[in-house]
């Protein structure tokens, strides 16, 4: 008669992995294609761009009441607007939207507006926290687009960058003339200025002396 059944090692590896299923289902994780995105970015045609900030997730089921965004180098934040019931609070550096709790699967906006510095091509991206009535949140901070919690980024454009002034061009002197130090002009300037004032004087004392004469 033959014996059948499972070995002790065959039993430790299924032990071993069962721990280790129940240990993963402890680890708290973001629902699958959750993330705070940068949806659309506008240029506004003064050197400044509106950013639009969605999500339609909560913290496992929890309601969303808070959104903070971090600004990134290169980036200045100037305006927010919020969703009813919200408040937006610009910090250096940071904007805070608060406000009524967004049901999980509930589409939410948020729009800040900015002064992008930066180059054509350039990855700006904004570590954001969303956290949920529950005491729940995320942290959205990846800066590697296929991270874990990716953050929510955009890619620069000309028509989304400041615009940066530029000097004006020296004068160019035409081929062959002579240069001329700024320097031994401003002198030269300050000499003739004094030869002027010292030749009209001496012309009006002259008037003067003919008038005493004539009279």
């Amino acid at each position: 008669m033959t014996r059948t059944g499972r070995s002790i090692p065959d039993i430790g590896r299924r032990l071993a992995t069962g721990v280790a299923v129940a240990l993963l289902c402890l680890v708290p994780a973001a629902p699958a294609a959750a993330h705070v995105l940068i949806e659309t970015v506008e240029p506004n045609g003064d050197g400044t761009a509106t950013l639009t900030f969605t999500f339609d997730h909560g913290c496992e089921g929890e309601p969303t009441d808070t959104l903070e965004v971090s600004m990134p180098d290169g980036v200045e934040a100037l305006a927010a607007g919020a969703p009813d019931g919200w408040t937006a609070e610009l910090e250096p550096g940071s904007v805070l939207w608060t406000g009524k709790a967004v049901p999980d699967g509930d589409r939410a906006e948020y729009t800040l507006d900015v002064r992008v510095t930066g180059t054509v091509g350039q990855s700006f991206a904004f570590p954001t926290e969303q956290r949920c009535a529950g005491g729940g949140s995320y942290r959205w901070t990846d800066i590697d687009p296929s991270g874990d919690h990716p953050a929510p980024t955009f890619v620069a454009t000309a028509a989304s960058l400041a615009e940066t002034p530029t000097m004006p061009a020296a004068p160019v002197a035409p081929a062959g003339s002579p240069s001329v130090p700024t320097g031994w002009l401003v002198a030269g300037a300050a000499v003739l200025s004094v030869i002027a004032g010292a030749t009209g004087g001496r012309a009006a004392r002259r008037h003067h002396r003919r008038t005493d004469s004539a009279t």
